[in-house]
């Protein structure tokens, strides 16, 4: 009997040691769980306010962009009235010598005259009068005299004309000097505020850089950049045939209506009789018309279009937008999920990007991931794209020629480095642009 209750005591004393020691390992997984949901709470939370940071670093540096991208368009329109001005000072100072060489001839011419006039006498005209016994030489003289007189006056008013000329060329000059000077002052402001912007916006770079971002969020975010450019593209694509079909209808519905025109001023110019079949020029009339169904005419973009070298035919003879190396093929890996879709030129920051071919301007603004972005419709299937640019100078619907400036390059959209990005389109396929340089 004893020996079965210390069995008992011994049994319940391990059993009170077993739940000591569970009780203890609870509370001590509870304590970590709970030490490990707070460090997860505070590393969310740091991942959250870093991504914020990240976004309004982000933010600035596109604002930074913008602001420089219009101070660079403004500061390129102040160049060209400049150099507009420079034109004109020298067209008018040219014309001023050539005033002023007709003038000093003018005065010669007068000189010469009054001088033959003093040496002839105050009383010459009497004089030579009375000379003459034969009144026809008597007349003669009077005309001459009056000839002499008339030719006088044309002269001093010639040079009283001559200098009023010049007088205004000059005033005009200085008014033009006067605006110049004004231009170049305002150029100076421009540069350094351009400067400023280009500082800050080095910055926020560095700082938006230095910030640790997740791989996997970088490449989402450049996939939803494509993305959206392809969306835009298409868009356009979309836009333009539907407005090449509206132009197409009313050029249909302006020929019919020239017809029925024609038609009705023929039937009204026939005898009553003749009206009810349709005479011989009407008929013909109708038969040059083209019915509906046959081809229309070319709207007035694709005459225009028509009217320069087709764009497919350029392949191989294309220059480059910009001079400078190419330092992304078409179709080189971007990153591990990407490939370029265009080429990326370097190029000094400013330089001007000039069009490839003559085209229209469907789109100029900014887009995130490209910057400052053009793009041109060169005809019903062809489009060029530039992106990265610190400024574009040309707005929607303008139309353009091939060689002229339409942006200068630059790194907007958070690149670190000048350069451009070009791309070209066939309807809203990319194609290789080095098949298309020459």
């Amino acid at each position: 009997m004893l020996k079965l209750r210390w069995i008992v005591y011994t049994a319940s004393l391990l059993g009170c040691l077993w739940l000591g020691v569970g009780t203890s390992a609870y509370a001590q997984s509870a304590a970590e769980k709970n030490r490990l949901s707070n460090e997860i709470d505070e590393l969310n939370s740091d991942i959250n306010r870093k991504q914020r940071l990240s976004d309004n670093i982000n933010s600035e540096v596109t604002a930074l962009e913008k602001k420089l991208g219009e101070l660079s368009r403004r500061q390129h329109e102040t160049e060209q009235k400049i150099e507009e001005t420079r034109e004109r000072l020298a067209t008018e100072n040219i014309r001023r010598q050539k005033l002023q060489a007709e003038l000093r001839v003018q005065r010669s011419g007068l000189a010469q005259q009054l001088q033959a006039m003093y040496s002839a006498g105050e009383q010459s005209h009497l004089r030579m009068l009375l000379r003459q016994d034969n009144p026809s030489d008597i007349s003669r003289t009077l005309r001459y005299f009056d000839y002499l007189n008339k030719s006088r006056s044309k002269k001093i008013a010639g040079i009283n004309k001559t200098i009023d000329e010049i007088r205004v060329v000059t005033e005009s000059m200085e008014k033009d000097r006067v605006y110049l000077s004004g231009l170049e002052e305002t150029l100076a402001v421009q540069s350094r505020q351009t400067q400023s912007t280009l500082q800050a916006r080095e910055t926020a770079l560095n700082k938006l850089n230095s910030d640790i971002r997740d791989n996997q969020s970088q490449l989402q975010r450049l996939r939803a950049q494509e993305a959206a450019l392809q969306e835009k593209i298409e868009r356009i694509a979309r836009e333009r045939v539907a407005e090449r079909e509206r132009e197409q209808r009313a050029a249909e519905q302006r020929r019919e209506a020239a017809r029925r025109q024609a038609q009705q001023q023929a039937q009204a110019q026939q005898p009553p009789q003749q009206q009810d079949r349709p005479s011989a020029s009407v008929q013909a009339a109708t038969a040059r018309t083209p019915a509906p169904s046959q081809a229309p005419r070319p709207t007035q973009s694709a005459s225009q279009f028509r009217a320069d070298r087709a764009f497919s035919s350029l392949k191989g003879a294309l220059p480059k937008p910009v001079k400078g190396k190419v330092i992304h093929d078409y179709n080189a890996r971007r990153n591990e999920k990407q490939r370029w879709r265009g080429v990326v030129i370097e190029a000094p920051g400013g330089s001007g990007v000039q069009a490839v071919a003559n085209g229209r301007v469907v789109f100029s603004g900014w887009m995130d991931g490209y910057g400052h972005l053009i793009i041109l419709e060169h005809d019903a299937n062809y489009m060029s794209l530039y992106g990265y640019n610190r400024a574009v100078y040309k707005r929607k619907g303008q139309r353009v020629k091939a060689g002229e400036v339409i942006a200068a390059v630059g790194n907007s959209s958070g690149r670190r480095q000048n350069a451009l990005y070009f791309e070209i389109r066939r309807k809203t396929a990319p194609q290789n642009p080095a098949q298309w340089f020459r």
